[in-house]
């Protein structure tokens, strides 16, 4: 039995999930070439679209609300909304998963459950997210040697003999691999790096010359008071010192 807990975003919820497991049920089916390439083109124009969506201003249909009802009934129409437009969708279901579960219906836990394991987003290629196989990503060994079915309190629990590393699954191969990068990610970058370098080269070229002219502003009242106090402290001072240098008759008298 393998339990997942939903995203950030349903963190409430906890799902548990048990698989009827084949020997060699973690093999990943082999992908078109071509339709690689469409998928990750079509990936492309939705991060565009995202980007634009973010940083739009205007009162287009990207930045307005949606009518959810069609992606509580059918939940693959999730993956192509805008991050607006699922974040409107995550709010509206975590508000009742916020509340009691005895009233969510078989709709709002069918569509959490999608979000949490249906093949959108990073989890695009797990096809088999609606049947009883084990995940692509799952990193141990199926069918498992279970040692015991009733362990005690002098039951021993040892390390697994082979590292447990989820980036050597063959469908996370491609994700963790660093080396590789779409298009557009690569554009971002060296444009951020190209503004940069174009900021710094100026900065130098610039020097102190550049630097903006501090304004000072003058609060002529604040002055008038600044002066009328300092010379009330100075007559308070004169008159301490008169007061300390005069000589009353009896110190004339004892002298």
């Amino acid at each position: 039995m393998i339990a997942r807990t939903l995203p950030r975003a349903l963190t409430s919820t906890r799902l548990v999930r048990t698989y009827a497991v084949a020997k060699d049920s973690t093999a990943q089916p082999p992908q078109d070439p071509e339709k690689a390439r469409q998928e990750a083109a079509q990936l492309a124009v939705q991060s565009l679209k995202d980007m634009g969506s973010l940083f739009s201003m205007s009162s287009s249909d990207e930045t307005q609300p949606i009518d959810t009802a069609p992606i509580f009934k059918d939940p693959k129409l999730f993956g192509p909304l805008s991050l607006l437009h699922q974040g409107q969708v995550l709010k509206e279901l975590q508000d009742k998963y916020d509340k009691k579960w005895t009233k969510l219906t078989l709709e709002d836990k069918y569509l959490g459950y999608y979000i949490a394991y249906g093949d959108w987003g990073v989890r695009e290629d797990f096809k088999n997210w609606n049947t009883l196989e084990a995940p692509y990503d799952l990193p141990f060994k199926v069918p498992s040697h279970i040692k015991t079915t009733t362990p005690t309190k002098d039951t021993k629990i040892l390390k697994l003999k082979d590292p447990v590393v989820l980036a050597e699954t063959p469908v996370r191969l491609k994700q963790f691999d660093v080396k590789k990068m779409d298009g557009v990610t690569k554009f971002f970058i060296f444009l951020t790096v190209l503004i940069t370098l174009f900021a710094v080269a100026r900065d130098k070229r610039i020097g102190e010359e550049g630097r903006p002219v501090e304004v000072v502003i003058v609060d002529k009242h604040e002055l008038e008071r600044t002066r009328k106090r300092e010379l009330a402290e100075q007559q308070e001072r004169e008159a301490e010192q008169k007061q300390a240098q005069s000589k009353k008759w009896y110190y004339l008298w004892l002298k």
